[in-house]
């Protein structure tokens, strides 16, 4: 095999395949459209989806359940936005140096500290979007229970995005449902990928702090 990985077919295969599925997205049209590249926008971005992520938990939540049009519009929403940040991190991860490769470019990213922050941004938002999946699956599906508090659903997905824990899910959910099945099996591939490929790739790339004893 050779060693040089922008030559192996695998990886131009999913090189081509994940920048298809990266036009798949909100934040490339917007990009397109705007023809604004600029750091701040992609802060601003980030920072404003994570608002609306939790706007959108309290309206899901507090809205009247016959509103099932709105429900499906949010539940989109938040599907297409998970995506997009999947994809994202994955071609920041693997294939933005390689393409970077071919165009004989410099790559290189603005601060690893921002791109942790901005990480940790994307998998708080994604915790609260799976969140708004379950509230908006739930309420159209008409065995949404407000006995439960606001907080109880926002914490049995971070649970199970983070450990994996489905035991607050499944006390939520009394009967067996195969949405919310699928998306406890989507939230556990979703947390593994974030934590142990994303996370654990850029925190060590950031910059590491003198002690007391090496002064």
């Amino acid at each position: 095999m050779n060693s040089n990985s922008k030559d192996t077919f695998i990886v131009n295969l999913y090189e081509k395949i994940f920048n298809i599925l990266g036009k798949v997205s909100i934040f490339y049209w917007l990009r397109r459209i705007t023809k604004n590249k600029s750091y701040f926008f992609v802060d601003a971005w980030v920072l404003g989806n994570l608002i609306f992520s939790v706007l959108s938990v309290i309206i899901t939540y507090y809205i009247d359940r016959r509103k099932r049009f709105l429900f499906w519009i949010i539940l989109a929403y938040s599907i297409v936005r998970v995506f997009e940040i999947l994809v994202y991190q994955l071609n920041v991860l693997f294939f933005d140096r390689i393409r970077a490769q071919k165009n004989n470019q410099d790559y290189s990213i603005r601060s690893a500290t921002r791109m942790v922050i901005l990480l940790l941004h994307n998998f708080a938002e994604i915790m609260l979007w799976y969140s708004v999946m379950m509230i908006c699956i739930l309420k159209i599906d008409g065995s949404f229970s407000q006995e439960r508090s606001i907080w109880e659903y926002i914490r049995a997905n971070i649970l199970n995005v983070a450990t994996f824990n489905t035991g607050e899910i499944e006390k939520i959910v009394n009967k067996t449902n195969s949405s919310i099945a699928n998306l406890i099996f989507f939230e556990n591939i979703t947390g593994l990928f974030m934590t142990l490929l994303c996370l654990g790739r850029f925190i060590n790339l950031l910059p590491t702090v003198k002690t007391k004893d090496e002064t």
